[in-house]
């Protein structure tokens, strides 16, 4: 088994109250994102939205698929895909570009107020001015531009235009113009009218006239637009359009629904028109071939002054008239392929429908001639969104050839047919006619004149029925959806979202700071709390707040500052690192850089430790950079260590300076700065230095150099009892506690401590080991009060 490391604790509420301390810049950027918000949501229009519900009606309905609905509730159904092919017309391009134009939603005419956002205007609803330019060509849709009007009067205005050029903004000024006068703009020839609504408000106004290109209003209105579907199990779609201005939603809307049954309109009569057509056409030739025959009738009665032919040979011609009936009829589906294969001939292409029900007795030329019509509808389709070049165009147009041969086969084939049939018809008729041989000449030349007048007459009123059966499938057409209700606008807008505005400004407004906050705590190489170095294997003995007072001796005796009660805290907490001996303690006080206030402290621990009763000397041994004699106003030239270390005949007793009234333990200065100080602290004499000065004193305050730059004190550790390292807060970097971690490591001292010093806290802590003392700000508290009121007391 292996062993569980520990869980990190974290402390949630030392978090907190780290970031709580930084209250006032996250409230000022929490006002200032909010105040952003604000001003940004006065600048922005606010944003409508408008609804319509339509119903699609099913072309299936009483077919197996709807039967099949009663499964959907075990989730067998396949849905209605009817609905969903719906949704895709309503959000095609074409269809909203078509809208798009005929409303000119491709404009936008605006004024300027006295607030962030200007008013809008719509063309049918409040607009003082209406714009009508005389071009509408495919290049009139391709431009943007916008049109400024300013120092706008009763009778006249200035004209500025603005657009982009190779990605630079122009503005040229057109003139000044009278209302209805026609002027040359980049979209063409325009005249602007006022409307009714033109009042006193709009004088000395500037009104601004956008005209963006039909792609990117398409583009737009096709964005803002949306098509859904109530539920699964409804045929019903929600359109929705969003938009600045109320009344231009409701009119995309009501006008997409129009524009979207006249299409599915038109696609269902597109069959029907081409059928009329034919007939039409085939109805002017037989009219023509009637009346010729009808001429020739009256001629042949006149020439011949018959009066009733038919009475003569009614007898005769009895049993004649069934097979008559028969050879008619078989003539008609003679002529009408005979006109079908001329048709054929005469639309040799694959964009022409073919005429359909016109009554063939062969059910295969009726079935080819739909699906041929079928596969020409949808290959017109696919062209009008790409080109002729597309595949499934190319494939479908080699279907349709195919058709085509199969179409004029069956044709060729009915015919062939039909021939037969009259020959055989004809063979029969021949008998009859041997039974009226003897009618004269003339009266058999009638009968053939008045057959063939029967046959265009006939043929002419099936062509005349079927031409009415047509029309009334076309005006009987109606579009595959039913409006359930028109568009309307909701109540309040849609956007901008006030509340998510404001809900982002806060949260940045929080969010920022604590991210500066935890960045710069993150990128900080600088030792700030005591917390820090609690977190090494080094104990921590003070955490010394920063001296305000600038004073040198903090320690004085009756002091009762947070300052000098921390000292005391470290006198306590230094004796538990200390051995009990007979001879005096050794402590070196030393830290990694210069200016980070040992020999402050040095200075401050020995005269608290004096104020114990105990004989405390501070020896100043930093050689290179003395500041001992500066801190107690006294001359750098006095003899010192260095001075006793390098001449014998100097003796301890000549450079021990004793306390006085203000200073309550001796000292030693550094003496004259040496050539070699490194040499100096390694000479045999220093050893003898230190043992008689523990001989002398409780307490030997040693101040060293630092270590980060020189190895004057490493050398000389090995006679340390306690070496406490000062760690300037703010100040120190974090890579500097390498230094003490590597002598504590290579065990070049007995004992090793850190003392915080220049800590910016309000209350102060001060532990060892798992001992912990702490104070708050009583003596802080206590000194405020009394220089608060002071006054009060007599001189």
């Amino acid at each position: 088994m292996f062993e569980q490391q520990p869980e990190e604790n974290i402390n949630i509420q030392e978090i907190i109250w780290k970031y709580l301390q930084h209250w006032k810049w996250i409230l000022l950027f929490t006002f200032v994102f909010c105040g952003i918000a604000y001003l940004y949501l006065k600048g922005q229009p606010s944003i409508y939205k408008s609804t319509s519900t339509v119903l699609v009606k099913d072309e299936k309905n009483g077919s197996l698929g709807a039967e099949l609905d009663i499964f959907s509730d075990l989730g067998l159904s396949k849905g209605n895909s009817n609905l969903h092919n719906e949704i895709e017309v309503f959000k095609s391009r074409d269809l909203v570009m078509k809208v798009v134009k005929k409303l000119e939603l491709n404009t936008q005419l605006t004024q300027q107020n006295n607030t962030l956002s200007p008013d809008r205007y719509y063309y049918s609803d409040n607009a003082p001015f209406t714009f009508k330019f005389k071009d509408t060509t495919d290049e009139h849709y391709n431009i943007t531009f916008a049109l400024e009007l300013t120092k706008v009067k009763e009778d006249k205005f200035l004209v500025h235009q603005t657009y982009n050029d190779n990605q630079s903004e122009n503005n040229d000024l057109l003139g000044e113009f009278k209302y209805d006068q026609v002027f040359e703009t980049l979209g063409g020839k325009v005249s602007i009218s006022k409307t009714d609504f033109f009042n006193e408000n709009h004088i000395n106004s500037k009104f601004t006239y956008n005209f963006y290109s039909l792609s990117c209003a398409t583009n737009k209105w096709k964005s803002s637009f949306e098509v859904n579907t109530v539920n699964k199990d409804a045929s019903v779609l929600v359109l929705s359009a969003t938009g600045l201005i109320k009344q231009a939603n409701n009119d995309f809307i009501n006008q997409l629904i129009i524009e979207h049954e006249e299409n599915a309109i038109s696609d269902k009569n597109e069959i029907t028109k081409n059928t009329s057509a034919f007939i039409a056409e085939r109805m002017d030739v037989i009219q023509d071939e009637l009346s010729e025959v009808e001429s020739i009738n009256e001629k042949f009665k006149t020439d011949r002054k018959l009066v009733d032919v038919e009475k003569n040979a009614e007898m005769f011609l009895e049993q004649e008239g069934s097979i008559e009936t028969i050879i008619i009829e078989t003539n008609i589906q003679l002529s009408l392929a005979q006109y079908m294969v001329e048709y054929l001939d005469k639309y040799d292409d694959v964009n022409t429908l073919l005429p359909a029900n016109l009554g063939f007795t062969d059910q295969n030329i009726n079935t080819v001639t739909q699906e041929y019509n079928k596969l020409v509808m949808e290959r017109n389709k696919l062209i009008e969104g790409s080109s002729q070049t597309n595949p499934l165009a190319i494939q479908i147009e080699n279907q349709l050839n195919g058709l085509k041969k199969s179409v004029k086969r069956s044709l060729k084939n009915a015919q062939e047919s039909m021939e037969m049939k009259m020959k055989e018809l004809q063979r029969q008729s021949s008998k009859y006619k041997k039974r009226i041989a003897d009618i004269p000449e003339f009266e058999r030349r009638y009968r053939e004149i008045q057959r063939q007048q029967q046959i265009k007459e006939t043929l002419y009123l099936y062509l005349l029925q079927k031409r009415e059966e047509n029309e009334i499938a076309m005006a009987s057409t109606i579009g595959n959806v039913k409006i359930i209700d028109i568009a309307y606008p909701l109540s309040s807008p849609v956007g901008p979202k006030k509340n998510i505005v404001f809900l982002a400004a806060f949260i940045l407004g929080i969010a920022i700071p604590i991210a500066f906050i935890y960045l710069k705590d993150l990128l900080d190489n600088k030792i700030r709390s005591v917390e820090e170095l609690e977190a090494t294997d080094i104990s921590v003995v003070a955490d010394i707040p920063m001296d305000k007072s600038k004073e040198t001796l903090v320690t004085k005796k009756g002091e009762r500052t947070v300052i000098s009660e921390a000292y005391r805290m470290l006198r306590t907490n230094m004796k538990f690192l200390l051995e009990k001996k007979d001879e005096g303690q050794l402590i070196y006080l030393s830290s990694t850089l210069p200016s980070e206030g040992k020999t402050f402290t040095s200075i401050n621990l020995a005269n608290s430790l004096a104020l114990t009763d105990k004989k405390v000397v501070l020896v100043g041994l930093d050689l290179r950079a003395p500041k001992l004699s500066q801190y107690l106003n006294h001359e750098e030239s006095l003899l010192g260590a260095s001075n006793y270390l390098a001449n014998p005949d100097i003796t301890l007793e000549s450079i021990i300076y004793q306390s006085n009234d203000d200073i309550s333990f001796d000292y030693i200065f550094s003496g004259d700065i040496p050539p070699n100080p490194s040499e100096q602290l390694t000479r045999p004499r220093m050893v003898e230095f230190f043992e008689d000065l523990k001989q002398k004193y409780d307490y030997v305050i040693v101040d060293t150099s630092p270590m980060a730059l020189v190895v004057d004190t490493v050398s000389i550790l090995e006679h340390a009892d306690l070496l406490l390292y000062v760690v300037k807060a703010n100040f120190a970097h974090k890579k500097s506690l390498n230094i003490p971690l590597k002598i504590l490591n290579e065990k070049k001292v007995k004992n090793i401590a850190f003392i915080l010093n220049g800590s910016e806290r309000k209350k102060v802590g001060y532990g060892y080991g798992n001992y912990g003392y702490g104070y708050g700000d009583t003596y802080e508290s206590a000194e405020r009060k009394k220089s608060r009121f002071s006054f009060l007391k007599k001189s």
